[in-house]
């Protein structure tokens, strides 16, 4: 069992990988995609990748949630598995009853997995966060692993019908507003991701604003920290930036609440996981830190990493109630990533702590 006193200065020292575009992609016989079919169109682009290579031996793990979400791509994910000749297993991940999903996809897992791809391009935050820290393991049998993410053509809203939106909200600021997701289900809080810290040391909130400003008021309100620090957003492409300041003033954010604030890059996880591993470092001493992974896809793959390996950090998800009309998702796809998770998981077995 390694220490986890300073196994966050050893990770910040090591070398990590670097996100790469996907572009080069080449299948293999044995490989495993684990995919969830949502609704957004993206979710099938690596499927879709795979099939044209025409390599056979491939074996399908696909997510079915609950409760259902109309519109979802099940039937196509069921019928290209089928033209390619492709194992296709089924696997249930029940929302508002998470807990030990890991376990599952690894009793599904084939013994002579060449490489599993975690697809994380339909999945949630909170999956997200349970497949790595439960996947990525110091174990002779862990697989090779490479985490794939498309990314969106277009993301809602559009700047102009954010913008009306929060104007007429300034008339009616008893209403609370959203925009991709509405209300909070419950907080998550599964065993595999609770924190082994049970000192009596203050509460410091570390959050990710969200288009649903009820995520963060519900964090707040059920954990009552005594401090918070929230991480902002920046997304890579500039025509986008207005949405850091959208998602601050929909959440009602500014200089005088007192919080700590953050601004990282939405697809740079290296930048997510060198903040987290600097709060930590900060903060961890004097604080019970508890993480809600309510940002974007891959800062949430950088939560993810940052407590495979930092254990005494308390995981909360803000499940969200409803979900908006799948035309009001994202739309389209435009560049594959891929982030290979290998050197994470040896970093684990040479860890000197």
């Amino acid at each position: 069992m390694m220490n986890t006193s300073r196994i966050d200065r050893y990770l910040l020292a090591a070398n990590w990988p670097e996100l790469r575009s996907a572009d080069y992609l080449q299948f293999q016989s044995g490989d495993v995609l684990l995919v969830c079919g949502g609704f957004e169109d993206r979710v099938m682009t690596v499927l879709n990748i795979a099939a044209i290579s025409k390599v056979a031996g491939i074996t399908v793990l696909d997510f079915e949630y609950a409760p259902a979400v109309d519109f979802n791509h099940f039937p196509e994910i069921s019928e290209l598995c089928e033209e390619a000749g492709w194992k296709h297993i089924r696997i249930g991940y029940d929302r508002c009853n998470p807990s030990g999903i890991a376990d599952n996809v690894i009793e599904n897992l084939p013994s002579d997995v060449q490489r599993l791809y975690i697809d994380i391009s339909g999945m949630s935050r909170l999956l997200i966060v349970q497949l790595i820290v439960g996947l990525m393991v110091p174990d002779a049998a862990t697989p090779l692993i490479s985490i794939l993410y498309t990314e969106a053509a277009s993301y809602p809203p559009s700047e102009s019908e954010a913008h009306a939106k929060l104007s007429n909200h300034a008339n009616d600021s008893a209403a609370i507003l959203s925009f991709i997701s509405t209300g909070v289900y419950d907080l998550a809080i599964v065993p595999e991701l609770s924190s082994v810290n049970i000192n009596r040391a203050p509460i410091r909130l570390i959050a990710f604003p969200s288009f649903n400003p009820t995520q963060l008021l519900s964090a707040k309100s059920i954990i009552q920290p005594a401090k918070t620090t929230l991480i902002h957003g920046v997304p890579p492409d500039s025509k986008l930036h207005w949405r850091t300041d959208a998602i601050c003033k929909l959440n009602q954010i500014n200089d005088d609440t007192g919080s700590q604030n953050i601004e990282i890059s939405t697809l740079d996880y290296s930048q997510c996981l060198k903040a987290l591993l600097s709060l930590y470092d900060e903060w961890s001493e004097f604080n019970n830190l508890v993480l809600s992974p309510t940002g974007s896809k891959m800062q949430t793959v950088a939560v993810g990493i940052f407590r495979s390996f930092i254990s005494d950090v308390q995981i909360i998800y803000p499940t969200p109630l409803r979900f908006t009309n799948p035309t009001d998702h994202t739309h389209g796809a435009k560049q594959v990533y891929e982030l290979n998770l290998d050197t994470f998981i040896k970093l684990h077995t040479t860890c000197p702590l």
